[in-house]
């Protein structure tokens, strides 16, 4: 006896056309992002965005290399060193900003892999949430706030008892 299954697309579910999707390629339509016609997860969409702009700041910014070599390297960092799109993003501004020593886009590998870099990184991640949570803090309700007043009236805090 077996067992068939079959996908029904109704209207709500797409697929996601990023190649590399972690999501498992079906994208509800609510939670879409529709880019010339092509439907993304926003994770995806962010991924596709940054990867972009890592390899235009590169070709700007970076000794003459070929295309399929960046990208081969980009994908290489993002996918199986498993870095996100957003750390080879600052390694690659850091080695334009600190004139860096880099022959090819394989020198990119070096320094994402550099412990000094990975915790910068961290740091600067650390940063960025706790500034988000402190403006959560400081937006709070003072509804909720307990208020207490001292009335020094000559009372000791044994007559509580």
């Amino acid at each position: 006896m077996g067992f068939s299954f079959s996908i029904i697309w109704g209207d709500d579910i797409l697929k996601c056309r990023y190649k590399m999707c972690k999501l498992g390629g079906n994208v509800a339509k609510e939670d879409a992002v529709k880019i010339n016609g092509c439907y993304y997860h926003k994770e995806c969409n962010t991924e596709r965005v940054i990867k972009q702009e890592i390899e235009a700041y590169y070709i700007e910014n970076m000794p003459v290399c070929a295309i399929s070599l960046l990208r081969k390297v980009i994908n290489q960092l993002i996918y199986t060193n498993q870095y996100s799109a957003e750390y080879v993003l600052f390694i690659v501004k850091k080695i334009h900003i600190n004139n860096l020593k880099i022959n090819n886009p394989f020198g990119l590998g070096s320094y994402c892999n550099e412990g000094r870099n990975i915790t910068e990184w961290k740091n600067i991640k650390i940063n960025i949430e706790f500034k988000g949570i402190k403006d959560q803090i400081i937006q709070g309700n003072s509804e909720n706030k307990v208020k207490f007043t001292y009335n020094p009236d000559g009372k000791k805090w044994t007559d509580l008892i």
